[in-house]
């Protein structure tokens, strides 16, 4: 526990933090930062600065000393669940959404209907095979020409294939703008069948997909004007994270629970 130690130290020199710890849970720390490490655990430090640029700092030193974290918190009595990896994941994706100024992002993988994590505007979306089925029916119509076929408006004839799911996007669409709806489908289905970067404009929408681990898909979805470096740059160095925590566990219902919190914890300062 010595490297922990000295890591802490280094936490709280750097980010001027009145303590640092690792902890396990559910719900991150509400009165400082917060970067996470694995299976639901965090490098944590209580700092007046919360600034973007502080917890970016708080994540490098944790990217940077992963092998220390990892190896305490493998040691550690880590009561994991299901509920709680996958509010970690939906936190690390809240947190891309945010840095990145998105609307939503989701991991995927190319064959199953699960969702394995949605960052919290991207709840609606929770049937992967159907969004793949019907996205694939879009090809390169407008949201707006599709509305109008489910509305019965005068235009040219809508594919036949597309035909037998207008009923399922009328009434989908009563919940969540057609517009984000139709752009998400259609780029599920896209993601599905493709396993290299892909990024795509349907103005105002934008849509960013990144493979990662052979399988898997995180869809970002932009609504407004965003600097596609930046979301490029923090989107490659949040896959690493977004890894780990698919691959080590199930996708689940992503209902959190409590927050159950464990040692590590360094005295103030």
């Amino acid at each position: 526990m010595q490297a922990l130690d000295r890591l802490l130290e280094l936490v709280c020199r750097e980010l001027g933090a009145s303590r640092a710890w690792v902890e396990y849970g559910s719900t991150p720390p509400a009165d400082g930062l917060s970067a996470p490490v694995r299976d639901g655990w965090r490098l944590c430090a209580a700092v007046d600065d919360v600034s973007e640029e502080a917890s970016r700092q708080l994540e490098d030193l944790a990217a940077s000393f992963d092998r220390v974290l990892l190896e305490a918190v493998d040691v550690a009595p880590t009561p994991a669940t299901p509920p709680e990896a996958s509010a970690a994941l939906r936190h690390t994706l809240d947190v891309l959404v945010e840095r990145v100024g998105a609307h939503a992002a989701w991991v995927i993988d190319e064959r199953s209907p699960i969702v394995w994590g949605a960052s919290k505007d991207g709840a609606w979306l929770t049937d992967v095979d159907q969004a793949r089925t019907v996205g694939a029916t879009l090809g390169e119509h407008p949201p707006s020409r599709v509305v109008g076929w489910t509305e019965g408006q005068q235009l040219p004839a809508p594919p036949s294939e597309l035909v037998p799911h207008l009923p399922l996007i009328a009434e989908t669409a009563q919940h969540v703008p057609a517009e984000r709806l139709l752009v998400t489908w259609a780029a599920v289905a896209h993601a599905s069948a493709q396993a290299t970067p892909w990024s795509w404009d349907r103005d105002p929408l934008h849509v960013m997909v990144r493979p990662f681990a052979a399988i898997y898909r995180v869809v970002v979805l932009f609504e407004g004007e965003f600097s596609p470096l930046h979301a490029e740059t923090t989107l490659t160095r949040a896959l690493p994270v977004i890894e780990r925590m698919v691959a080590d566990h199930p996708p689940v219902d992503p209902t959190p629970k409590g927050a159950r919190v464990h040692a590590f914890v360094r005295p103030d300062r």
